[in-house]
């Protein structure tokens, strides 16, 4: 938590700040990705209105786990930029949509914000290369891009031969 309230917001300047905030991994589908370094420097910038407030966060991180396609490691550089506002007015009337949901009377939750910008900045997939081609189905080894993979054929089930005399 940041205490807003110790800065000499003036309407109209802005305010740069350095933070450090600690992160602990991601679980994404039952995996855990960490999130290097894990005393995340952030860049945090306010801008201060007549009862409003606007903040930028930014940083750069790396984002390491098991592939989702091979499980080898795989690790994205992440350069994430997140904007938030908070009016004073509008949050007194319940408008949601223009408070910040960091923002509790003047302290400013940034290990939540960067944390929150960090998954949706993560792809869908987390690959180990953009080209991977996974494991086989049938025998669980790795496939390599442009190498021809020959296991045993799947042996056919013998409920289905029925089947196979209509065709």
């Amino acid at each position: 938590m940041l205490d807003l309230r110790s800065f000499e917001l003036q309407p109209g300047s802005v305010r740069r700040e350095t933070a450090t905030v600690h992160l602990d991994p991601i679980i994404l589908a039952g995996q855990a990705y960490d999130i290097r370094p894990q005393d995340l420097p952030v860049e945090l910038e306010l801008q201060p209105g007549h009862g409003s407030l606007f903040m930028k966060l930014r940083f750069e991180a790396a984002v390491r786990g098991p592939c989702m396609r091979c499980l080898e490691d795989a690790e994205l550089h992440i350069r994430a930029t997140a904007e938030d506002y908070q009016d004073e007015a509008a949050a007194a009337r319940g408008e949601e949509e223009l408070t910040s949901d960091y923002l509790d009377d003047m302290r400013l939750d940034i290990e939540a914000w960067a944390r929150d910008t960090i998954a949706d900045a993560i792809p869908e997939k987390i690959l180990c290369s953009a080209d991977c081609a996974g494991l086989c189905a049938l025998c669980g080894q790795r496939l390599e891009p442009g190498e021809d993979h020959a296991c045993a054929e799947p042996e056919a089930d013998s409920r289905w031969e029925k089947l196979k005399e209509l065709l």
